[in-house]
């Protein structure tokens, strides 16, 4: 289902909060590529950061699989598991417009290479240092977890900016769809290995195996990322990018003054909401509703992000067949995300519907249709980033995480209480379902892709 291209706002809809930005004739103004661009593989940059991407979420994923048996053994009730999931978001949160600031100035390259040592080295923490007999002694299990995974969220915070910084002054504007489709087609992989690999090692290992496995990964990663991934172009990808109308300077007043930013941050808290629910509680959604043991339901759970991964890499394609079919840009990024937002509210309705009535395979089905379609925004909401602010994709991309983090801390709270307090997660369900709805609006209504920051 794609919405088309809406009208001028007219009475009754909201005008945009910079009527000098809105867009005119729809047209696209990609450029060619420019001189400093052409050494540079594509696959030099999206490989490694796929690669990057799939080991940052293999660290981040693996507690809602660990959750099970951790808050088994600690007693934690579900406000308390929602409680913990929380906090590593509240350190990615915290690290999401200082890395996209970061990468704008000193490259992608630099800041994801100094997150992925971080967040590896963090990861190891909880096993070795927070669930111990000292820590149980003093009272203190409960603050050392929340404390580890605050420190994962930092390290993960810068990479999703320097990502999309990094693509931006790395790759020809004509392909950084192609780019971002790749490299997050690695980002819901490593969704997927986590959740393959996390009950096994937990099998045999218990609950601090994957931690351990996990966090060691990152350092041959980190050897891998410095010898491969090309250091910081001149100024030429940016130069390319420059709209005649572009604001020459992005400070954080301008950036929040724009429509075109706001349709991209409600578009983020939109999505955000929504992943960092399925993220943090897929596994015990279909634990505790549908009576699957841990490794089953942890091996059901990588089916949707099998379907996310696969359509990540679908939505860059999709994107560039359409700009060569002669789609205006405004019109094939909220063509794309509004089919990524409404198409999931069916699948959303049949899981709202039903509760624990509803079959293995119906629910299954469902939870993989709604994010396998969701992650067609990679080509929506998270390419407008390049496009409004090619110079500035850094800082206005963590400026939108951080907004949309605010609503996945928010979505993984509520999601714990609305689930302790009614024994399901239909509520949730209906919630999101309400808020694809809202995101398509404002994302249709107030987006200009035309170069606005250089």
């Amino acid at each position: 289902m794609v919405m088309a291209t809406p009208p001028e706002p007219g009475p009754g809809m909201a005008p945009p909060l910079n009527p000098g930005t809105d867009p005119g004739p729809a047209q696209d103004h990609t450029p060619l590529p420019s001189a400093d661009l052409a050494p540079v593989s594509l696959w030099k940059i999206a490989a490694p950061l796929a690669l990057a991407l799939a080991v940052c979420n293999m660290d981040r994923i693996c507690l809602s699989v660990a959750m099970v048996p951790l808050a088994a053994e600690l007693q934690w009730a579900p406000a308390r598991q929602g409680l913990v999931q929380s906090a590593f978001l509240w350190g990615y949160m915290a690290t999401q417009l200082l890395g996209g600031w970061a990468a704008d100035k000193y490259g992608g390259k630099t800041v994801l290479g100094w997150g992925i040592a971080w967040f590896s080295l963090s990861s190891l923490l909880l096993p070795l240092l927070a669930v111990t007999p000292l820590t149980r002694s003093l009272g203190l299990v409960l603050p050392a977890v929340l404390l580890t995974r605050f420190l994962v969220g930092l390290g993960e915070g810068v990479a999703m900016p320097a990502m999309i910084s990094l693509v931006a002054q790395r790759v020809s504007p004509a392909r950084s769809s192609a780019a971002l489709g790749a490299a997050y087609t690695g980002f819901h992989s490593g969704n997927l290995l986590g959740l393959v690999l996390s009950p096994w090692l937990i099998a045999r290992g218990g609950w601090r195996a994957p931690f351990l496995a996990f966090g060691a990964a990152g350092l041959p990663l980190l050897a891998a990322w410095a010898i491969v991934v090309p250091g910081r172009a001149g100024g030429g990808a940016q130069r390319a990018r420059r709209g005649a109308g572009a604001v020459r300077g992005h400070r954080l007043a301008d950036l929040l003054g724009n429509s075109s930013v706001w349709a991209i941050i409600v578009a983020t808290v939109v999505n955000h909401w929504g992943y960092f629910i399925y993220l943090n509680w897929m596994p015990t959604y279909f634990y505790r509703t549908l009576g699957l043991d841990l490794r089953s339901s942890s091996l059901l759970s990588m089916l949707p992000w099998a379907a996310m991964a696969g359509g990540a890499s679908l939505a860059g394609g999709l994107a560039e067949m359409l700009l060569a079919r002669g789609w205006p840009r405004r019109r094939m990024r909220c063509g794309i995300q509004s089919l990524a937002f409404l198409g999931p509210l069916v699948a959303l309705a049949v899981l709202a519907g039903g509760g624990s009535r509803l079959s293995i395979p119906v629910a299954v089905g469902a939870m993989t249709a709604a994010l396998g379609i969701t992650s067609l925004g990679q080509a929506g909401f998270v390419g407008a980033v390049g496009d409004v602010a090619p110079a500035a994709a850094g800082k206005l991309f963590g400026l939108c995480n951080t907004f949309g983090t605010l609503a996945g801390v928010a979505g993984v709270q509520v999601a714990g209480i609305v689930a302790e307090k009614t024994g399901s997660f239909t509520l949730v369900f209906q919630i999101t379902g309400a808020l694809y709805i809202l995101g398509t609006l404002v994302f249709n209504t107030w987006l200009n892709p035309e170069p606005q920051f250089a």
